[in-house]
């Protein structure tokens, strides 16, 4: 049965749909407003900043060439090979993978050698905390490019830059307001889309018909609805919850608490939200 305040629902529904564009639109143009200055002063800036280090870059220059090609070579095998697990700078995972920073183990560069050609498995305790993960070997790696991610580890993650390199990418100057307000443009184009379809849908999805006589349109709306639901709720979620850095930093027995608490979160408001419409003839 059509509840008879469809046609109000639907004005109010349109109301919602401009008063959103309203607000979006008027953050976008206020949040352009903000990065024009800011974008115009950050090269003058930053160019002050690299003209006041112009000294200190001569001393750096001062390293041995070889050295800093084999640091540079070192940066690049770290970040394809080891970065993954022990993460950008060393900073490990607890629990799982040991920090490479201010560790004492890494000072052995023929230990750290041997670990990176035959691997190593099964516990180590570095600072209080029991690691138990699993690093599989490299043997493939070159004598040299052996030696140069231990002495870009040893030296604290730190490379010297690429002197032959560009100063400065080729493309479109970084800070000018025409991609952030295309960006912004397309968000206010989604959210009017997902307005507008949500106004001409949501009546369907939500009517009370009758359960022996639903029309076809409103059966598969309202699966699709249930099935995007469950999806959203027990997987998404907690995909998205297990992969932020501060449950990443957890142990795994923790990350496996939350990610079921989560899961078992999510069914329990699909079935409550399928009792609840089925209670009020909506399914």
């Amino acid at each position: 049965m059509t509840s008879p305040q469809g046609p109000r629902t639907r004005v109010r529904a349109l109301v919602i749909v401009l008063a959103t564009a309203w607000v979006v639109l008027a953050g976008t143009a206020a949040l352009a407003q903000e990065q024009g200055p800011v974008a115009a002063a950050d090269g003058p800036i930053e160019l002050a900043a690299a003209e006041g280090d112009e000294g200190e870059g001569e001393e750096e220059s001062e390293i041995d060439p070889a050295v800093a090609e084999e640091l540079r070579e070192g940066a690049a095998v770290y970040t394809s090979l080891c970065s993954s697990c022990h993460q950008p700078g060393g900073a490990g995972l607890t629990g799982q993978f040991p920090p490479l920073i201010n560790n004492p183990h890494v000072e052995d560069a023929s230990y750290v050698a041997e670990v990176i050609n035959n691997g190593r498995r099964g516990e180590i305790v570095l600072d209080g905390v029991t690691y138990d993960g699993v690093m599989p070997a490299f043997s493939t790696l070159s004598e040299a490019e052996t030696d140069a991610v231990i002495a870009y580890i040893q030296n604290g993650f730190v490379a010297p830059p690429d002197e032959s390199a560009a100063p400065f990418p080729a493309g479109p100057v970084a800070g000018t307001e025409l991609p952030a307000l295309s960006n912004y443009g397309a968000w206010v184009a989604y959210l009017l889309a997902a307005a507008v379809a949500a106004m001409v849908l949501a009546p369907r999805v939500i009517s009370q018909n009758s359960r022996l006589n639903t029309p076809w349109l409103d059966a598969w709306l309202k699966t699709a609805v249930i099935v995007l639901g469950v999806v959203l709720l027990t997987m998404f979620v907690p995909d998205w919850a297990l992969k932020t850095e501060a449950v990443g930093k957890l142990s795994r027995p923790a990350q496996d608490f939350i990610g079921v608490t989560l899961w078992g979160g999510g069914l329990a408001v699909v079935i409550g939200a399928m009792w609840y419409a089925h209670r009020e003839s909506r399914i």
